[in-house]
């Protein structure tokens, strides 16, 4: 699933095959992993930073990240050769670690020029909240919206199990995106219907169910062919396995 390009099922990932990296948010999944290279010392630094964050995240207007080619919840185009297979959870500090720094290189440098695409999916390892989150992005994916509200949610990130994504709120951040995308009208009635009703909720569970048969327990976990990377890695491990999985042409 992860190999080739386009929009895929909603089936299972080929077991993976090498394990870089780690430095990701564990949950109460079972089987802890076994990290490979490229521990990052610093994820200590950062997630003291994290610590001791606000639990708000209002941080001015909020405005879209602007993307290429979108299909639900992958960016990039559909003949990729390599696709790029995100397993995150938006209370994770971590997976904001790597929206914010190694994101838009993977964006500019890969997926820009046709090499990779990248696909998200959710694994809720932090409680409620992360599901009630991950539930509002599918929610606003029925609208043409998910990555809009994918980068509002990792906007208003705030101190784990705080209320920052309780129900209420992301009624109100979904009026915020509303006021800040472009086209199409964004149905804000629509959205608290969905997330009220709990429409997406099995969806979510069967994407976390997914990665716990496939042995990924901590977030970020990313899936390129047969390699599994863990943790918010530099853009060059990315770089490397996307090289591999191609044939050893690095882009």
């Amino acid at each position: 699933m992860a190999g080739s390009g386009g929009r895929r099922r909603e089936g299972r990932l080929p077991a993976p095959a090498p394990r870089a990296g780690r430095g990701g948010w564990r949950g109460a999944l079972s089987d802890p992993l076994v990290a490979g290279s490229l521990v990052g010392a610093v994820l200590v630094a950062v997630l003291l930073v994290v610590m001791n964050r606000p639990d708000g995240g209002d941080e001015g207007a909020f405005v879209p990240v602007q993307r290429g080619q979108v299909s639900g919840r992958t960016e990039g185009a559909p003949n990729a050769a390599v696709t790029i297979v995100e397993y995150a959870d938006f209370q994770c500090p971590f997976c904001k670690r790597h929206w914010l720094e190694t994101a838009p290189v993977l964006r500019a440098e890969l997926v820009e020029p046709g090499l990779a695409a990248l696909e998200f999916r959710h694994l809720v390892v932090l409680g409620p909240e992360s599901q009630a989150a991950a539930e509002a992005a599918e929610c606003a994916l029925d609208q043409g919206r998910f990555w809009e509200m994918h980068d509002l949610l990792f906007t208003k990130q705030g101190a784990e199990r705080s209320g920052v994504f309780e129900p209420a709120k992301l009624k109100r951040y979904a009026r915020e995106l509303a006021g800040a995308v472009q086209g199409p009208a964004f149905d804000v009635e629509r959205f608290d219907r969905c997330l009220d009703g709990r429409e997406k909720r099995a969806m979510v569970e069967e994407m976390t169910a997914e990665a716990a048969q496939l042995g990924v327990t901590s977030t970020p976990s990313f899936v390129v062919g047969g390699f599994l990377i863990v943790g918010a890695q530099p853009a060059a491990t990315f770089r490397d396995a996307v090289a591999t999985v191609r044939g050893g042409n690095r882009p």
